[in-house]
Order: structure tokens, then sequence, then C-alpha cells
């Protein structure tokens, strides 16, 4: 048994060996982490992830469903989690040349793509029947993949107040139209720094557009009453929007999901909102 899964689930930390600094694992409790983009005086802080530690302490991001499981997706699924993990931590870094002030921050949002961590879960058995190429309704097939993050998160250390933490109750997930969005973006990325004309900024705020997933609210889900018009819990991220959007849910208060808005009208499929 692995993490409360049969020995046949894998369970890979994808950005682990590309962003963890062996003088102070993952899974050791570190200073608390704040957002990419404050601005705060010398020697403050703003702690946003507070709890006792356990899987993943210290970290952010989203856990990843794969659902996809082709010979050929087995070659492209590393490449789409790279263009992933890649365009947002260029989102990360970019938006702190958006202002001349903020240039001066870069040892925090350096630290926020450092602490950048997916747990990829890959279950040829549990989840190539939930790809979205398969026979499944799109409800079906949400709310089972939701049954098995909860049973995911059931297995691990989730340390306290799991309820609050982006980690554990909603999740990502990578099927075959997802992936094939991401492997489409271009490997180059727009150079750091401040751009010198207004055509750079029109296209390097366009950087990752295409590219998007599955995110899962697995707590609304589970709460049908809380529907309050065809939205029930699953909705299309871009690549752009995914850091602030765990960021926003960490700090959500009250609000019981992410703003979103169905494109186009009467499809079904919804879209998740910055703004």
């Amino acid at each position: 048994m692995l993490g409360g899964f049969p020995s046949s689930t894998v369970i890979s930390h994808a950005s682990t060996h590309l962003w963890a600094n062996p003088a102070q694992p993952l899974g050791q409790q570190q200073a608390p982490l704040q957002g990419p983009h404050c601005k705060l005086p010398p020697g403050a802080t703003r702690p946003v992830h507070r709890r006792a530690p356990g899987h993943a302490d210290g970290s952010w991001g989203y856990t990843i469903l794969r659902t996809t499981y082709t010979p050929e997706s087995d070659a492209l699924f590393p490449v789409a989690l790279g263009r992933l993990t890649s365009y947002i931590q260029w989102w990360c870094r970019y938006l702190r040349f958006c202002e001349e002030s903020g240039v001066g921050f870069a040892d925090t949002n350096e630290e926020v793509c450092r602490r950048l961590y997916f747990d990829v879960v890959d279950d040829r058995d549990g989840l190539a029947h939930l790809d979205s190429n398969g026979d499944s309704s799109a409800e079906d097939r949400f709310a089972a993949l939701g049954a098995y993050f909860n049973s995911w998160a059931a297995g691990v250390d989730t340390g306290e107040d799991p309820e609050n933490n982006p980690r554990y109750c909603v999740c990502l997930v990578l099927d075959s139209e997802s992936m094939a969005s991401l492997v489409r973006l271009p490997e180059e990325l727009p150079p750091l720094r401040c751009a010198a004309t207004i055509e750079e900024t029109t296209t390097w705020l366009d950087t990752g557009n295409g590219g998007w997933v599955w995110l899962l609210e697995v707590d609304y889900m589970a709460e049908p009453e809380e529907h309050d018009d065809s939205y029930h819990g699953w909705l299309r991220v871009a690549v752009c929007d995914l850091e602030t959007s765990w960021f926003r849910r960490l700090t959500r208060g009250n609000a019981p999901c992410f703003l979103h808005k169905e494109r186009p009208q009467g499809s079904g499929t919804y879209h998740y909102l910055a703004h």
C-alpha cells in the first residue's frame, strides 16, 4: 500500500527534483509562505499558510489526477507537465516586472517558485476509464474523479486544517484534451524583464493562452445545496491563472466557489475568472 492506495498506484512528486532545496526538504517545516507578488517592508512577513507539519508542508501547488494512458500520452505527459510548471513559474516571476518598484522583490518570487510542488497521481487501473475520451457523461466522470481524489486525500498526512488547504479540497485533472493544450504551448518563454514596447506588453500578457487544465472544486461538488446555477464544481483554468487561483482559494473567506463563466453560453463548460 502507498498513501492508502493499492501498490499499482504510483504517486510521484513531479517538482521535487526541480524545486526542492536539498538543505531544506519540503517534508520539513519551513518559514511561512508568502504570496508571490506581495510588497512588504524589509523584515516583515505575511504568512498565508500556517498548519502543523504534514504532507508537502511548506509548499504550494495542486494535486494532479492523470487520466490519459495511451502510448502517445506516456511520451507526452512529461512534456505537458514540464510546460505547466515552466509557465506557472514564468507568471510568478514576470508580474514583478509590471511595476518598476516590484523588481526588488525577486527573493520572494524565487522562493515561491522553489516551493511549487505538484502531487501527480498516476494510476492507470483507477483513472484511465475516467478520461475525456471515455463513454461516461461529464457529470459521472467528474463525480467519480472527485470521489477518487477524496480517497487519495484520506490516505496522506494532511496536517491541520486540510479543508482550507487547496492541495486537499480541490484538484487538477490532466486528461487527453487538457494535455494536448499544454503540449501545444511553445517551449520558449518571453524574457524576464520589463517590456520595452506596448507590443511586447500585449504579446507577453498573452503568454500561455490556449493552455488549460480541469480544476475540480471537490468540496463544493459535495454540497449541491450550495449550487445556485448550472455550475456544479468543475471548470477550465488557463495556465496563466493557476498560481493566482491557488492563493485565492487559500484566502477565499466565505466564498463557496471560484468566480466562473459559461463559455460558450449554453455549452455547460465553465471557465475560471481571475477578475
